[in-house]
């Protein structure tokens, strides 16, 4: 195959294609597609050109060490960065196959130029060109086997290597490999990712009748907004409803869906799960619909109060959903939104004292009162806004205006935030919504696993305190 091919006839171009990456890969070269011709006015191909990879221009040396000039976005001026360098893989070579349907259909090569203008690639490297480095179909069923197994991408790679005896006889790379498990499971969403979610949701509920789900459809007829909850979580929301932690900052699946879990605080001071859904938006019409589900699911007992963050349109949802829940806010948030504010006052230690002093140190509304009055006259704030804006939320923030009820003793939406941390060594942007529910059932099982074994550790000691006990106490902690 290393000789001129013109005159040589096959039935497709395809066919063409073929016969040249054989004879490409024999000699040592990579090719690609060039220029396709069409019969006038329809897409019936008569003419197919093929080149070497190295044909064409690309990237000249006084092209690469010019200066890029871009904008900053938060001061708009102009900056200049030194752009990326990028290997010159373009010689103009002219090696070139052209093929043209002839009067019988066929298509018969009528041009070959052998000539190259660069070095050919030694024997033991051919397997790296490009053109050479297909997926087949048998290999992707084999992949797509070991990847409904459980295996990791790398693991299947390592597995058909060593099946192939080398990764120099698999016939593709490991970007490669990665790349086709990148557009397997984007296949997969596309072709109804969510829609299997929801069967197992189906499936679920037949096999639990107290399993409780709900699904929202856009305009378009799409899938929004995922709701569900088990039995045991609905068992547990009748006993530890008090507190109620809900955040919604994690988006790590395929289709950046928001991962909203609510969740509560048992017995033993441990996460437990009420509930847990995915939505679209963060607009209010999304947490109305979520917290008129949840209270649905929950045979509309509602919380005695719910964490979350400083979103105004999840504010808005708690009053009108939840008008008698008392509504808090992550002292979190208020940290980390906080310290943006600061500017200069960021190296001023004094203040940073007085700030945490204000937002979690104050027993007491007057202690609150003088030391805020304080910090806003020291340090110049009295007509800064945004401290204008967190003191006329202080009832939601502040420990002193809630001791009015029970609140188990947090601050902050970070229980929620820990339910993310929990799936996030496994989930990623990638990750579809049936491996992330699945990642969340996992989690869910843990959780109880963990609290039987609280419960097993706890009826085989007995309860200790700081304080010296009454003789009453004493006899109510062995009753319990």
């Amino acid at each position: 195959m290393e000789g001129s091919l013109v005159g040589v006839e096959r039935d497709t171009y395809q066919e063409i294609y073929d016969l040249y990456s054989l004879h490409a890969s024999t000699v040592g070269f990579s090719i690609r597609k060039h220029t396709t011709r069409y019969r006038l006015h329809t897409r019936i191909v008569t003419e197919k050109y093929y080149v070497c990879s190295a044909e064409g221009k690309r990237h000249t040396a006084a092209k690469k060490t010019n200066m890029v000039l871009m904008v900053d976005e938060d001061n708009k001026d102009l900056k200049q960065r030194k752009p990326r360098q990028v290997s010159i893989t373009r010689t103009n070579c002219k090696a070139s196959l052209r093929a043209k349907m002839n009067d019988d259909g066929k298509f018969k090569v009528v041009s070959h130029v052998l000539q190259h203008t660069h070095e050919l690639t030694r024997k033991q490297w051919h397997y790296l060109h490009r053109s050479e480095r297909e997926v087949t179909i048998e290999k992707a069923e084999a992949i797509k086997t070991m990847k409904s197994a459980g295996l990791s991408t790398m693991d299947t790679y390592n597995y058909i290597c060593t099946e192939a005896n080398g990764e120099e006889n698999l016939g593709h790379s490991v970007v490669d490999h990665l790349n086709f498990c990148s557009r397997l499971r984007m296949e997969q969403i596309e072709a109804g990712d969510a829609q299997t979610l929801v069967n197992i949701l189906i499936e679920e509920q037949k096999e639990d009748p107290n399993f409780y789900f709900r699904v929202k459809f856009d305009k378009e007829g799409r899938i929004s907004n995922i709701f569900w909850r088990d039995a045991m979580m609905l068992e547990d929301y009748k006993i530890y409803r008090d507190v109620l932690v809900f955040d919604t900052t994690y988006r790590a699946n395929r289709y950046n869906l928001i991962c909203a879990p609510f969740v509560g605080i048992d017995n033993h001071w441990k996460n437990c799960m009420f509930a847990c859904a995915f939505i679209g938006n963060e607009k209010t019409e999304s947490f109305v619909w979520l917290l008129e589900t949840f209270k649905k699911s929950m045979e509309n007992r509602i919380p005695t109060s719910i964490f979350t963050d400083q979103d105004q349109a999840m504010a808005t949802a708690i009053e009108q959903v939840l008008p008698d829940t008392r509504h808090r806010l992550c002292i979190w948030h208020l940290e980390q939104n906080a310290i943006t504010r600061f500017g200069a006052l960021k190296r001023d230690n004094e203040f940073k004292k007085i700030f945490n002093k204000c937002l979690k140190g104050c027993v007491t509304e007057t202690e609150f009162e003088e030391r805020w009055k304080e910090m806003i006259q020291k340090f110049d704030l009295v007509n800064h806004a945004w401290y204008q804006r967190v003191y006329n939320l202080k009832e939601k923030w502040c420990p002193p205006f809630s001791k009015d009820f029970f609140s188990a003793g947090i601050l902050s939406s970070q229980r929620s935030e820990s339910t993310n941390h929990a799936v996030g060594f496994r989930a990623n942007k990638s990750t579809t919504l049936t491996k992330f529910y699945r990642i969340l059932v996992r989690n869910i099982k843990r959780w109880r696993s963990d609290e039987k074994y609280n419960e097993f550790t706890c009826s085989k000691s007995i309860a200790f305190t700081s304080l010296p006990l009454s003789g009453m106490l004493k006899h109510v902690a062995q009753r319990l």
